[in-house]
């Protein structure tokens, strides 16, 4: 999904307006029951009722009316503090106010800088593991933000010791096209962009601040949310997004059985890593493929015994003439001196220490008829380049697409921020996941992800984009529920998958 500015935004936001089908309330009316959706899954996930919402005076405040309502008729505990006078408003956000207001929604408005600093706003909202929504500022902020907005944005922060933030849109104060952050500014956990990404999401000196973004689908048409030039921005045009990937995956069909959804072979595992390729199986089973296969020591049988009963096991061999993909190296225990790479797979997922012997095998690349896809973190793709750690995370668009390039396969470079590329492509960037996924394990889960989806017979860049979104979205639910600290690999696993999932076939279609 292609990041646009916030120039190109408003004009895909006019022109939408003149639609039928998109005219009077109708976009701000999505958005907002669409944040509304959301912070209630956040909010089920903390086991809390209770929902603070901050609006400002722009189109954004209209946003958090919207959702106000929808989470008050849901049975949410719901609060409002507003950072303008109520008669201030207008067109579109003043409607939703009054919309909110004949509900019922209970309201305050703090227009003065002095309101933010009473003694009861500040104790009377404490959360204790609620959910506070910003909606103070949007995509025009330009400049350090002044005033009781400013004053809001502190409060904001404050609250986040002990509740989830949500921003609407952006974090107010970053500005929409460069991040850049002038003076106060939301740290979120997680940002509910409309339509399609801002142009600032694209740098990584943002990411903390918007926290996992989720890109809501709120029925503008893509021939008008993609108009204009596709530009660069830090070295990626397109964000990795649910809504995209949710069209890349194929119905399941009713009368489909396990052969419909595609046969995966793992193949690791080793006495120092007998997990390795049993995590990868999670991740796979998570997937939906139809059945998983592991090639693997003895060590790992009894591990896939107890974790993975839904695995069968085959004797060590060359030949995978009956798989639709097959995943190497979890696990597999580092190569000696004089190993060279000699798998041959038609899909061949690439892991761990199958990357380290991919580097000492020169010019090895993907014969005529076979698909590689690259999982490296930033030490395998500087092995397989050659080049220091350094070099890769200096520029990692550059080192992605080199390693797409130079072996003829679609390449994940993992880490904050992953980055998924084909050959000849252009990087896109993923924006889901927390450093609490920095765990060991981690990789094994998602090399198992791409290769089950890689198996149904997705494409690769496509099963590679799903299972980068996905490893990251579990990693965010987890965080919110267990904290970053605790996060493991075992808790991607509970987690897997979040929503991208393909849709059952109707009988009779």
């Amino acid at each position: 999904m292609r990041f646009v500015s916030v120039q190109q935004m408003r004009a895909a936001d006019a022109a939408a307006m003149c639609l039928p089908e998109c005219a009077d309330l109708s976009l701000m009316l999505r958005a907002g029951n669409e944040l509304a959706r959301i912070v209630a899954h956040v909010s089920r996930l903390r086991k809390t009722r209770r929902v603070v919402l901050v609006a400002g005076h722009g189109n954004n405040g209209g946003d958090i009316f919207v959702a106000a309502t929808g989470l008050y008729r849901d049975g949410f505990s719901v609060q409002v503090l507003l950072t303008c006078s109520p008669d201030t408003l207008k067109g579109d956000a003043l409607t939703a106010f009054r919309i909110m207001e004949r509900a019922g929604v209970s309201y305050l408005a703090c227009p003065a800088e002095s309101d933010w600093d009473d003694p009861k706003l500040r104790t009377g909202f404490l959360l204790r593991d609620g959910v506070v929504v910003d909606g103070v500022l949007g995509t025009g902020c330009n400049g350090a933000p002044r005033g009781a907005a400013a004053c809001a944005i502190r409060w904001i922060n404050e609250m986040r010791r002990c509740a989830c933030v949500v921003a609407a849109d952006i974090p107010s104060g970053m500005n929409g096209d460069t991040g850049e952050i002038a003076g106060e500014c939301v740290t979120a956990d997680c940002t509910v962009t409309f339509a399609r990404p801002k142009a600032a999401f694209a740098f990584s000196s943002c990411a903390a601040r918007v926290g996992s973004l989720i890109v809501a689908d709120i029925g503008m048409p893509d021939s008008i949310a993609d108009t204009g030039t596709l530009s660069e921005v830090a070295g990626v045009q397109q964000l990795i997004a649910e809504p995209e990937l949710r069209r890349w995956l194929p119905p399941r069909p009713w009368d489909a059985n396990k052969g419909t959804f595609g046969k995966l072979c793992i193949v690791g595992g080793s006495r120092s890593y007998p997990h390795a390729p049993v995590l990868a199986g999670l991740g796979a089973r998570a997937s939906g493929v139809g059945l998983i296969c592991l090639q693997v020591p003895p060590e790992s049988r009894t591990a896939a015994a107890i974790h993975l009963p839904e695995a069968i096991f085959r004797e060590q061999s060359l030949d995978f003439d009956g798989y639709n993909a097959v995943v190497f190296g979890p696990g597999r225990g580092a190569p000696s001196a004089e190993d060279r790479f000699s798998v041959r797979a038609r899909r061949l997922v690439i892991d761990a220490d199958g990357l380290n012997l991919l580097a000492q095998t020169p010019n090895a690349k993907p014969e005529e008829g076979t698909e590689w896809i690259l999982t490296p973190h930033p030490g395998e793709a500087a092995r397989l380049l050659n080049v220091s750690v350094a070099d890769v995370q200096n520029d990692r668009p550059a080192a992605v697409a080199a390693l797409a390039n130079r072996y003829r396969a679609v390449a994940v470079l993992k880490g904050a921020g992953t980055l998924v590329c084909e050959p000849d492509g252009k990087p896109w960037l993923n924006r889901t996941g927390n450093p609490g996924m920095a765990s060991a394990g981690s990789g094994d889960v998602l090399a198992g992800l791409i290769g089950g989806w890689w198996a149904q017979g997705i494409p690769a860049f496509a099963a590679a984009c799903i299972g980068v979104w996905v490893h990251g979205k579990a990693g965010d639910l987890a965080a919110l529920v267990e904290g970053q600290a605790a996060l493991s690999a075992r808790s991607l696993i509970t987690y897997l998958p979040w929503r991208v999932t393909p849709p059952a076939e109707k009988r009779g279609s």
